[in-house]
């Protein structure tokens, strides 16, 4: 049977591969290994050696893409996945909400202003106008969050599933995490360069690391395109115009290795991204038993970690941000407790958890189609 897996989002063209592209692979991938021929129908991905590189940049191994065929095929297809969740990837009969893209988008991306906040709306908009006519055609609504679900609930009155998006934890956990004193004195966050992640915020860390004398380096990791070059720039400016040259460090487009590296031997790991409706990252460095400062208004607070301050620590303002870095860095007893706990919740949000769910909702789908 013929799955084709479809992703045309143009943010990821835009500002660089996020999460939403990893979920599309790996939805692929695990179809494939449910006995699917699949197609990956991607804007972003039109070559195989495309395919290759992404899947090297989310540590997935090139057996498990080789099958993979791209664009859209010729021949029947049985079935149709929308790893998009918007209009732009066109009908489905299963639709993976990544966030939702009906709404405004200070809605959940707060921080964005200006031209990119205009842009947004637009597409909002458009994903407004047209998705009461995909609703009619599609058989099962998969939100990645209960923040996604609600949002999703509310404007439409349909109820989704919740299926958590993948982790890639295979190069994460096979080895017993760093403990406290065998860490680096670094303050870690993971993150693509683009305005909605809210970066900016960066600086006050900074300028309180300094303050408090803390003798800790702040790293902002993550993917970068250079249609956001004016917000790098921006970026480097305050931090150079607040003299944090000497204690922010900014990480572009790193391998796989590197960042994994990060992880396991960063003292904490700060998420800075409000409204954020899952957060990938954010499970990956519980998983290298990593603390994680994590925003309160968010999915990851609520699905992740279930709301539980023992196995992370949400922040409401700044305030709080700031005061739980320095709590957390001088309670050696407090970041055990919440290493070993973060570590342990990691564990259930694999990425083969991910195949054997999706692939449930892909078979029950084809057997009432046969039947």
């Amino acid at each position: 049977m013929l799955a084709l897996v479809r992703h045309h989002m143009i943010g990821s063209l835009l500002m660089g591969p996020g999460g939403s592209e990893y979920v599309a692979l790996e939805t692929a991938i695990a179809l494939k290994k449910a006995g699917f021929e699949v197609y990956l129908d991607s804007l972003g991905v039109r070559t195989f050696d495309k395919l290759v590189s992404l899947s090297e940049f989310y540590g997935l191994s090139y057996e498990e893409i080789s099958d993979i065929g791209l664009g859209y095929p010729d021949e029947k297809i049985d079935i149709v996945i929308n790893t998009s969740g918007d209009v732009l990837s066109g009908r489905s009969q299963v639709v993976y909400l990544h966030y939702p893209s009906f709404l405004e988008v200070n809605t959940y991306y707060p921080a964005v202003k200006g031209f990119a906040r205009t842009l947004g709306n637009l597409y909002s908009l458009l994903n407004n106008l047209f998705f009461p006519f995909y609703i009619k055609y599609t058989r099962v609504f998969i939100a990645n969050s209960s923040l996604t679900a609600w949002f999703f609930n509310k404007v439409y009155g349909v109820e989704p599933a919740i299926v958590y998006p993948p982790v890639n934890l295979d190069d994460i956990i096979g080895e017993e995490p760093l403990g406290y004193k065998d860490r680096d004195s670094r303050i870690l966050i993971i993150s693509r360069f683009s305005p909605e992640k809210n970066l900016e915020k960066v600086v006050s860390i900074g300028k309180m690391v300094k303050e408090h004398k803390l003798n800790m380096e702040i790293v902002i990791a993550g993917s970068f395109s250079e249609r956001n070059g004016w917000y790098l720039k921006k970026i480097i400016d305050e931090i150079e115009a607040n003299n944090l040259g000497d204690i922010i460090t900014l990480k572009l487009n790193i391998s796989r290795k590197e960042l994994v590296k990060l992880y396991k031997t960063s003292l904490l790991y700060v998420h800075l991204t409000p409204m954020e409706h899952f957060g990938i990252s954010i499970v990956e460095s519980m998983a290298a038993g990593t603390p994680t400062i994590i925003p309160k208004n968010s999915g990851a607070w609520i699905d992740i970690v279930d709301e539980n301050p023992e196995i992370s620590l949400p922040y409401s303002n700044l305030n709080e941000l700031l005061e739980h870095v320095v709590r957390i860095i001088n309670d050696e007893e407090l970041w055990r407790k919440i290493s070993l706990n973060a570590r342990l919740k990691s564990l259930s949000f694999s990425r083969y958890r991910y195949h054997e769910e999706i692939s449930n909702i892909v078979r029950k789908l084809i057997v009432r189609k046969l039947f």
